[in-house]
């Protein structure tokens, strides 16, 4: 797989804006403390964040990315041995259902296939009362995300 974006240039070209993506979450109090599952983790930006503005990072955190740029950035971003890598794609989460509290897939909506099941796949991967949050970048937004309950 081959990303649009080498991952050699991502940060410096939307770090800014997904970091005002973090920042929402935050102010909207989701909850960062107990499993996260980041589909889409990219260069590990979301990690790092946690890590670095937030008292740093206390929940069991997975990234999954397809591209394995993105992925050996992620894991060179990370110097916690805890943090699970997994190089698989987000419309077939290799994960059991209701495994995290959060589930994020930040800047992902546009490069989904399979739409609805990639969101009924998410949905599926936390447990009860846990919150997925799926954002994209403007002009990526095919359709309405469509109601997964």
């Amino acid at each position: 797989m081959s990303s649009l974006i080498k991952p050699e240039v991502y940060d410096i070209l939307y770090m800014e804006e997904q970091y005002t993506k973090y920042k929402c979450l935050f102010e909207y109090g989701v909850d960062f403390t107990d499993s996260i599952l980041d589909v889409g983790c990219g260069t590990g930006l979301f990690y790092e964040y946690l890590s670095n503005l937030h008292g740093g990072l206390k929940a069991r955190y997975v990234c999954l990315e397809p591209d394995p740029g993105m992925l050996e950035i992620a894991k060179n971003r990370s110097n916690n041995p805890l943090i699970i890598f997994i190089r698989a794609y987000g419309e077939e989460l290799p994960i059991r259902e209701e495994s995290f509290n959060l589930t994020i897939a930040i800047s992902v909506w546009g490069v989904l296939s399979k739409v609805p099941e990639s969101l009924l796949g998410l949905k599926s991967s936390v447990s009860r009362g846990g919150v997925v949050v799926v954002t994209g970048y403007p002009g990526t937004f095919k359709v309405d995300p469509p109601s997964i309950d």
